[in-house]
């Protein structure tokens, strides 16, 4: 090999790797110049009616930034009250944010922690994508307006991962929250536990949540417990069929034990699930009622549409399960409803729904709930003489299908669904 040649090939070798230097002691600027659109962007996308979200300062450096950022309350009642509660309505956070090979790093505070004290530590990938974790201190206000009414909160967190395509996943824990009224009453809530995971479609939640409380509590200013409750949990899981955009969803509640002035309540269960939903429709009808306190005669208009929409492309709603325990005795109950594809003019004639309901109905009640409430027994009494009720070894069940209007029981009996309807309107 000729001398040119090996010289021409080191000077190759010796250009690659001045060439890979110059990127790395140039990638710190590309990821600050890359993070920086990453974080402007995301915090426009916080805007919205009720919330203003802006980047009031960004001093980017070669190896880390300082960002300031700045929210405004800007829905007119709520600043209001926040105002009335001697609470800002605009506050400044401020964030170090530390440039990595692939991510961003970041930890955020606000201006006045004192007031406020949460920290917010972030790693965000440069598609974006982004972990989170925010940690509160123990924090106490006091109502300027009523020195006797406060909040406490104990350390509590929340963490998570959030994506550019909307999903998101968290865990919050909240050992304990404490609110004294200016009456005298405090509501003391521990053991406060959540979990989720999904997006959120259009006006709706797709995916999975869960919430439990150990125990909460209210006492008067005399010190007398007036409610009491342990072990409760609330479970909601949603889903939408890619094909037919339907969607379908349950809600679970259950609770262990329950005090109040008027009884006890102990081994409460529901479980409500709907299905078959037309997403679009249920999407607007929703936005309709979630964003607009007060509806216009458009709004009125859009949610009636909506309703239509829903009855005619059919969907179901079903009380899967809804039992207790209430003094010595107890209850349990469910029943399916169907609202078939096709069903038309319901907001002109609501009542021209009832012929095309289908279902089914199953009620128990112990004996033991009936001697305790004798308006209970009075119906059940009634469904005797009528012979729609069975009776068991230890109470008494009523079993009906809904068809054409008409509740027709085990016996062959029929009752007008009008008939219950009337009643209750009245």
């Amino acid at each position: 090999m000729t001398e040119s040649k090996i010289h021409m090939q080191q000077l190759k070798k010796w250009g690659a790797i001045g060439g890979a230097v110059s990127l790395v002691l140039c990638w710190p600027l590309a990821v600050g110049s890359i993070g920086q659109n990453v974080i402007s962007d995301g915090i426009a996308h916080l805007n919205n009616h009720a919330l203003k979200a802006e980047v009031v300062d960004y001093d980017r450096g070669y190896l880390s930034s300082h960002v300031k950022t700045r929210y405004q309350v800007i829905d007119p009642k709520f600043a209001e009250q926040l105002t009335k509660d001697g609470l800002p309505t605009e506050f400044y956070v401020i964030s170090d944010v530390s440039h990595g090979l692939m991510s961003l790093t970041a930890h955020s505070v606000f201006e006045d922690s004192q007031r406020l004290p949460i920290e917010l530590d972030t790693t965000t990938q440069l598609n974006g994508n982004t972990d989170f974790n925010i940690q509160l201190d123990n924090w106490h206000y006091v109502d300027k307006n009523q020195q006797k009414a406060m909040v406490s909160l104990t350390p509590a967190s929340l963490s998570g991962s959030l994506t550019v395509l909307g999903e998101l996943n968290y865990v919050l824990d909240m050992p304990s929250v404490e609110l004294d009224f200016a009456s005298g009453d405090k509501l003391k809530v521990n053991g406060i536990k959540a979990n989720g995971q999904g997006k959120r479609t259009q006006s709706f939640w797709i995916g999975e949540q869960q919430l439990s409380i150990a125990d909460a509590s209210i006492v008067d200013s005399k010190q007398n417990t007036t409610f009491a409750m342990q072990d409760a949990s609330y479970h909601f899981t949603s889903n939408q069929d890619p094909t037919s955009e339907r969607v379908s969803g349950q809600h679970i509640v259950e609770l262990d034990n329950l005090k109040t002035n008027q009884g006890e309540v102990s081994r409460f269960n529901m479980d409500i699930s709907f299905g078959d939903l037309d997403s679009q429709a249920f999407s607007r009808l929703l936005d309709v009622y979630q964003n607009n306190p007060k509806l216009s005669d458009a709004q009125i208009q859009t949610a009636v549409k909506s309703i239509e929409t829903l009855f005619a492309k059919g969907f179901y709603v079903s009380m899967n399960q809804l039992s207790a325990k209430v003094g010595e005795g107890d209850f349990r109950s469910s029943f399916d409803l169907k609202v078939p594809q096709g069903t038309t003019n319901v907001a002109k004639n609501p009542m021209s729904v009832l012929p095309a309901l289908t279902g089914k109905l199953d009620s128990y009640v112990s004996e033991a709930l009936l001697k305790e409430f004798p308006n209970v027994k009075q119906v059940v009494d009634e469904a005797i003489v009528m012979e729609i009720a069975d009776q068991t070894k230890q109470g008494y069940r009523i079993q009906a299908q809904l068809e054409n209007s008409n509740l027709v029981f085990k016996n062959g009996q029929k009752i007008p669904l009008m008939a219950l309807i009337v009643p209750m309107m009245l």
